[in-house]
């Protein structure tokens, strides 16, 4: 029997027979929401969807300048779940980043360079949503400790993740843990995150965490790396949502 003090929405959403249905309606408040504040920005953003899901994204974010792969997360708000298996390929570097990154340039350590949007649902009072974001960027600034999480995964646990996206074959997958995502202010937040145009900041602090991964040449930095730093977290505070520590 299921809960009484689920709501009605949340019993939709939670039976099984509903999947497609449930899938449909978190993917169009997605694409509403993306679309819209790509529009404040005065652009379309294009999405495209691939006709098989075989390659670990999917969808295709276009701002005209860039394209992202993305794969889709969701969750139930209070959900017991913490981790969710993404496709190694989605992470890893391009081929153009992978040495910068840290990865080996061949097929165990190139990849598509995406990311994962992670949607949290909250059905308790209407249909309000939540966006999570995360890809290799940002992996590597909390690994190295450029980014200051609030909440921050242990050093074992990313290193483990960094271990496990190193080797084997693109097709296997890889755990992320909800602390190794970044909470989204809005829908044009996620796409500041992201990387793709938006009304709220550019995207020079992803540049300067990709310069300052370890190991880090300071002396080719652009300034001096703990007001680098610095600016990448003020910059992210901006666009998440209690994501990052205070900054005095």
């Amino acid at each position: 029997m299921k809960n009484s003090k689920m709501t009605q929405l949340e019993n939709y959403l939670l039976t099984p027979r509903n999947n497609h249905a449930r899938e449909s309606l978190i993917n169009n408040k997605l694409f509403y929401d993306l679309k819209l504040a790509a529009a404040e920005r005065s652009y379309f953003l294009n999405i495209y969807i691939p006709e098989v899901d075989q390659d670990g994204f999917d969808i295709i974010l276009d701002d005209h300048d860039s394209l992202t792969k993305i794969q889709l997360k969701t969750l139930m708000k209070n959900a017991r779940t913490t981790s969710w298996k993404i496709h190694k390929s989605l992470l890893r570097p391009s081929e153009l980043y992978c040495e910068e990154l840290g990865f080996e340039p061949s097929p165990t350590g190139t990849g598509y360079q995406g990311g994962v949007i992670l949607i949290e649902i909250d059905a308790n009072n209407g249909f309000e949503v939540d966006y999570y974001y995360t890809d290799i960027i940002l992996l590597l600034g909390i690994r190295d400790k450029i980014i200051e999480l609030s909440s921050p995964p242990t050093e074992g646990a990313m290193k483990k993740l960094f271990a496990n996206l190193r080797n084997g074959l693109s097709h296997e997958k890889v755990a992320i843990n909800k602390n190794m995502f970044i909470r989204a202010k809005n829908p044009a937040c996620l796409l500041a995150l992201i990387g793709l145009h938006n009304t709220e900041n550019t995207s020079i602090w992803r540049y300067h965490i990709q310069t300052m991964v370890q190991p880090c040449d300071e002396t080719s930095l652009a300034s001096p790396y703990n007001r680098l730093k610095k600016h990448i977290n003020k910059e992210i505070a901006k666009i998440s949502d209690g994501s990052i520590k205070t900054i005095s």
